[in-house]
């Protein structure tokens, strides 16, 4: 994953932008290029087909929300208004199909069925493609469904690790940040970010003021490399991952504060592993912005917190998605709004026959002092 949730930056103008942590490269695994436009009606029946077809689990079965309750629970999840009516009525249709009921209850049991994991045994993230175009706003919001029924089950093992209400709020929240994302994006109500969205519901991620912090751990092979020479994490020790929000300026202060309660609220949650180190791998880690961007950008600290490492993998699909909502591989470089330095650096890069690179960085965890012995 990115060091960023659909995260959230301000532009040297001040406008804020997403900053992509569900990486476009994790969503083409299971979808294709994020916007299904399979037309045959077929197709709709062999999703669900595959969804019911998932390993049954020893998982209570989620039950149907009354109207207040479904109410408490989209406003927790946050969920925009303009997408509340769909929800609801997709919801109670689904609950009328035996086969979409059927499908949702197999999710339901795929994700909660590994447990939250450890940081030395993460679950296996459940592999849901998303639905077919037929299906239109039913398939659309299908995995939008799915939460909304998980979500009992998601705040009572919030309860039995003790977090706070507030964080568990934010935390939620990024529901509706994600809806927001996918109307932004294709002009139309939905969501297709159910494989970032397990983090939240199995506990392994939590929102700490402006950042996300996910338990794992170093896959050195996966980020071309690890750190250990210079301090950092060794493939295998359990780290922070770092994701951006997308809903705010990526201030200093905000970002310094985050840091300061990451280490304590995991000591208190999660005393069996302490976390030396935080990881973020993101395409605002790219350190060719400050060639574009004045010295004073948010952008620029940010990325001066972490120390790079690994390989550089390709990244202008996640700057074009999330500084300019374009799915991938629809953009049009002459036709993106310029009205930012940081809209301008973007694709002028572009244009000029540069790209951009996701880069990995590590940084200690604020009174974890900067050696492994620490």
């Amino acid at each position: 994953m990115s060091g960023a949730s659909g995260g959230g930056t301000h532009t040297p103008g001040g406008s804020p932008v997403s900053a992509g942590a569900d990486t476009t490269a994790d969503r083409r695994a299971t979808s294709g290029d994020g916007a299904p436009r399979d037309g045959d009606p077929a197709a709709g029946r062999r999703w669900l087909d595959l969804l019911r077809d998932q390993p049954a689990a020893r998982v209570p079965d989620p039950l149907l929300p009354s109207s207040a309750d479904l109410a408490r629970r989209l406003e927790l999840l946050a969920v925009p208004g303009q997408d509340r009516k769909p929800v609801y009525e997709g919801l109670t249709a689904a609950a009328e199909d035996p086969a979409a009921w059927e499908a949702l209850v197999r999710c339901h049991q795929r994700l909660f069925a590994d447990g939250p994991g450890t940081p030395t045994a993460p679950p296996a993230w459940p592999d849901w493609p998303d639905a077919p175009a037929g299906l239109g706003e039913a398939g659309r919001y299908f995995y939008a469904h799915l939460l909304v029924l998980a979500l009992p089950a998601a705040l009572e093992r919030q309860r039995v690790l003790g977090i706070p209400d507030d964080v568990v709020a934010a935390t939620f929240a990024d529901l509706g940040a994600k809806l927001r994302s996918y109307r932004l994006a294709h002009g139309t109500g939905g969501f297709d970010r159910q494989r970032w969205m397990v983090r939240h519901f199995r506990g392994t991620l939590h929102r700490l003021g402006r950042l996300q912090f996910e338990r794992g751990i170093l896959d050195a092979e996966g980020c071309g490399g690890d750190a250990e020479a210079a301090g950092g994490p060794a493939h295998g020790d359990p780290v922070l991952q770092v994701h951006i929000p997308e809903d705010g300026p990526l201030s200093r202060a905000g970002c310094d504060a985050s840091f300061a309660a990451a280490g304590p609220f995991h000591d208190r949650h999660f005393p069996e592993t302490r976390f030396r180190h935080a990881t973020c791998s993101s395409w605002l880690l790219d350190r060719q912005w400050a060639d574009h961007l004045p010295e004073s950008s948010n952008i620029l600290a940010f990325q001066r917190r972490f120390q790079p490492f690994g390989a550089l993998p390709p990244g202008d699909d996640d700057v074009l998605e999330f500084v300019f909502h374009v799915p991938p591989g629809r953009a049009d470089l002459d036709r993106l709004p310029q009205e930012t330095t940081l809209h301008r650096a973007a694709v002028g890069h572009l244009i000029a026959g540069g790209h951009w690179r996701m880069t990995h960085g590590w940084t200690s965890v604020p009174g974890r002092g900067t050696g492994r012995g620490a």
